[in-house]
C-alpha cells in the first residue's frame, strides 16, 4: 500500500510517496517548466517496489512563485542556471534532512534540468547510494545566438562544467538514460558526459541506456531501466 502525503524537510512542500515498508529514499528532481508531481508520475512503481519517493519544486516553478524562465528572455541562460544552482542548494539541504529523518539510504533521480542538478551535487560530493540522469547531461546547454553570460555563478558552470570533474564524483553509480531522438538535450552531449567521467569510474559503476526513437521524455520503458539499476544498488 503506498500512501501519498504533503510535508516539510529544510523548510520547503514537498510531496512524498510512502510505502508501507520504505527500504530507501529517492529524491526526485523535475526539469525546466516541470513540477514535483510531474516528476513523481514519471516513476510509477518505484514505490512499490520500496523507494519512498520525495519531490519539491524548483525555484520559479510549481507552487513557488514564478514563472519559470522564458526562452524568449535576453538573459534566459543565466535565468536557468541560477534556477539551477538554488534547486542544488535546496536538494542537498533536503538530502540531508531526510536521511536524518528517515534513517534510509538516499538515491538520487533528475530528469532533464534536474539531471543536470545532479551532476552539481555528486561533483560537490553529495553521496548518495546511485543516482540516475534522465535525458539529461553534465555539461551546461549551448548559448543561444547573440546570449552572453556574465552571472559569475553561472560563467563557472560554462569554465568547469560538472561532468568535468568526475574524480569529485566519488565513483557514485550512475545511469544515463536518453532517446536517440531527443532534440533539447542532444545525444551528444550526454555521450561525452560519459566519456569525461569514465577515467574516474570504477568498471560497472557507469553505465547509459538509450531508447531508440525517444525524445526529450522520460519514458516508461527509461524508468523501469531506471529501477531496476536503483534496486541493483540497493542490493550491493
Amino acid at each position: 500500500m503506498v500512501r501519498t502525503e504533503r510535508l516539510t524537510l529544510a523548510g520547503l512542500p514537498l510531496l512524498a510517496q510512502v510505502p508501507e515498508r520504505p527500504k530507501a529514499l529517492l529524491l526526485a528532481l523535475h526539469g525546466l517548466q516541470g513540477s514535483k508531481e510531474g516528476i513523481l508520475s514519471l516513476l510509477p512503481g518505484y514505490a512499490e517496489r520500496g523507494f519512498l519517493l520525495l519531490a519539491f519544486d524548483a525555484p520559479r516553478h510549481g507552487e513557488r512563485e514564478g514563472p519559470p524562465p522564458s526562452a524568449k528572455s535576453p538573459r534566459y541562460v543565466e535565468e536557468v542556471y541560477r534556477v539551477a544552482l538554488a534547486f542544488k542548494e535546496e536538494a542537498r539541504s533536503v538530502a540531508e534532512e531526510a536521511k536524518e529523518r528517515f534513517g534510509l539510504p538516499l538515491f538520487l533521480a533528475g530528469g532533464s534540468l534536474g539531471a543536470f542538478v545532479v551532476h552539481l551535487l555528486l561533483s560537490e560530493g553529495l553521496r548518495p547510494r546511485a543516482a540516475l540522469a534522465f535525458i539529461g547531461s553534465g555539461f551546461p546547454m549551448k548559448l543561444p545566438k547573440g546570449q552572453v553570460v556574465e552571472d559569475p555563478e553561472v560563467k563557472a558552470l560554462y569554465q568547469a562544467p560538472p561532468a568535468t570533474r568526475g574524480e569529485a564524483y566519488g565513483g557514485v553509480p550512475l545511469l544515463h538514460l536518453h532517446g536517440t531522438k531527443d532534440l533539447i538535450v542532444p545525444l551528444e552531449r550526454m555521450e561525452k558526459t560519459v566519456e569525461a567521467l569514465r577515467p574516474h569510474y570504477p568498471e560497472g559503476r557507469l553505465a547509459r541506456f538509450l531508447e531508440e526513437g525517444a525524445g526529450h521524455t522520460i519514458t516508461p520503458l527509461m524508468a523501469r531501466v531506471g529501477l531496476a539499476f536503483l534496486e541493483h544498488w540497493l542490493g550491493g
